[in-house]
């Protein structure tokens, strides 16, 4: 682990895996394996640099690395798959987007914007900050408090 330490406290830790820091640009490209593989068993190149807007290239050289650090399992021209490592960490991601997407769009923020933002805010935050934000959105989707959705809608 890579802490990020203010004031004493370590308030931010970044995984490492096989020494490869986990950072928001490997964290989002392990996401978008999933999210496609989920639709289609395996996530080719082409659909993965159009769901980060990425060259190919680009694309290629990362699931080299990615491969490496037994993240992915990949052959060139081949499917790309997440191994039980790299799915266990996507899904994690997948995870947080979702809870921040659900809080955003809660408080107002339309979906389509919810999901750009959350894209900028799943990635370093403390566990215990992602629990208790999972945590006060459960709580907000429970219809007994629908009263407060509707008081911040009338605020």
């Amino acid at each position: 682990m890579i802490g990020l330490i203010l004031g004493g406290l370590i308030i931010l830790d970044m995984a490492t895996v096989d020494n490869l820091t986990m950072t928001a640009t490997i964290e989002d490209y392990l996401e978008s394996i999933l999210v496609i593989s989920e639709k289609k068993g395996f996530a080719p190149v082409t659909e993965i640099a159009n769901f980060l807007k990425v060259s190919k290239a680009s694309v290629t050289e990362m699931l080299s690395k990615l491969k490496k650090h037994k993240l992915v399992l990949y052959e060139k021209y081949g499917t790309i798959t997440l191994t039980e490592q790299g799915k266990k960490i996507a899904e994690k991601v997948k995870d947080r987007h979702e809870i921040w997407k659900t809080f955003l769009t809660l408080i107002g923020v339309k979906s389509e914007i919810a999901n750009i933002d959350c894209c900028l805010l799943e990635h370093n935050l403390s566990k215990e900050t992602i629990s208790n934000l999972k945590k006060f959105t459960l709580f907000l989707k429970d219809k007994k408090q629908s009263d407060i959705l509707k008081r911040y809608e009338e605020f």
